[in-house]
């Protein structure tokens, strides 16, 4: 999900300020294009600051992965547990993808799924934390593939999971193939498509 980054207020403590300047340099360029000197500049504090909340870059990105997925999972429970059917359950869903794509305009992708081209980079910690998020997802959009074909609004063949783990995937693929080519309309024809194939 989007955040803008912006210098401390009163409101907003050094800590969140470099996390948010850090998730968007992340979503934009990658791990390799963040650097304590472009936060400092961003937030507007000294480096030595940074260093005082987050001594090595790989605390920062475990952090920032930990803050990441907790954001977003809150998301996908309120989804989940919501009493939608299915089919409104997986577009709320996509939604979450479809919003970070939009900001910015259609330059950010999610941060774990930037993280994920990123795998040699990352410490094992950061790598754990991310493999968990993936298999959050999984679990979640297995739930509500499953409960949608109890309520014969879904049909697929196969494992939940598996499908619920391949539509997670295609997401992650398709931000990419629309922020180098037609943007965010593309992505919604792209995701409509696949609600077809799941709710024709």
């Amino acid at each position: 999900m989007p955040r803008k980054a912006a210098r401390p207020t009163a409101s907003k403590d050094t800590q969140t300020a470099i996390l948010d300047a850090a998730e968007e340099l992340i979503q934009t360029h990658g791990s390799n294009g963040i650097s304590y000197a472009t936060i400092s500049e961003r937030v507007g504090i000294r480096k030595a600051s940074i260093h005082h909340h987050f001594p090595t870059k790989d605390k920062l990105v475990e952090e920032l992965v930990r803050r990441y997925a907790r954001d977003f999972l809150t998301n996908v429970d309120l989804i989940v547990g919501s009493r939608r059917k299915a089919p409104a359950k997986l577009r709320a869903y996509i939604q979450l993808f479809e919003s970070t794509l939009e900001a910015a305009p259609g330059r950010r992708l999610c941060l774990c799924g930037m993280l994920g081209a990123e795998r040699e980079n990352l410490s094992p910690q950061a790598a754990t934390l991310l493999k968990r998020f993936y298999r959050d997802n999984e679990h979640r959009l297995g739930q509500i593939l499953e409960a949608g074909r109890k309520e014969g609004t879904l049909e697929f063949a196969g494992d939940p999971r598996t499908v619920g783990m391949s539509l997670f995937s295609f997401l992650e693929g398709a931000m990419i193939v629309a922020r180098a080519d037609r943007g965010s309309r593309q992505f919604r024809q792209l995701s409509d498509g696949v609600m077809g194939l799941l709710a024709g």
